[in-house]
């Protein structure tokens, strides 16, 4: 099988994330994983990219520019295209962690800092979850 149709083969993952070094890290860490990964830097973006990505997992910061992530979560849960979609919440503050993990419509809540590893393993089980 040749390498880009393994790569195509993991799924698509969109980042949405302001900080630059964290959306960096991310995005890496899913590439060398094989996932192919789109990013943006504010919510507008993500949203932007949803529609032309068609990502299989987002992870989704929290505190972003332009359009917040709860914000972004309700656009995607309103659409039904992206209703089932996997959402992977990433906050710095712990008020945006306790808030997200009361919230049913994230897949998983992954606080900073956060572990390639662990956000590896996290993508993987809503990638699982999403093929049954």
């Amino acid at each position: 099988m040749p390498a880009f149709q393994l790569l195509a083969a993991h799924g698509r993952v969109l980042v949405v994330q302001d900080d630059t070094g964290a959306r960096e890290l991310l995005a890496d860490a899913l590439w060398l994983t094989g996932y192919v990964v789109r990013t943006a830097a504010d919510g507008l973006a993500g949203l932007r990219l949803v529609d032309a990505f068609e990502p299989d997992v987002i992870v989704l910061d929290l505190g972003l520019p332009i359009a917040s992530g709860f914000e972004v979560l309700h656009e995607l849960r309103a659409a039904p295209r992206t209703l089932e979609t996997p959402v992977i919440e990433i906050s710095g503050l712990a008020s945006g962690v306790k808030l997200a993990k009361e919230n049913p419509e994230f897949f998983e809540t992954l606080p900073k800092p956060f572990d390639p590893e662990t956000l590896v393993g996290i993508v993987k089980r809503a990638f699982r979850r999403r093929r049954r």
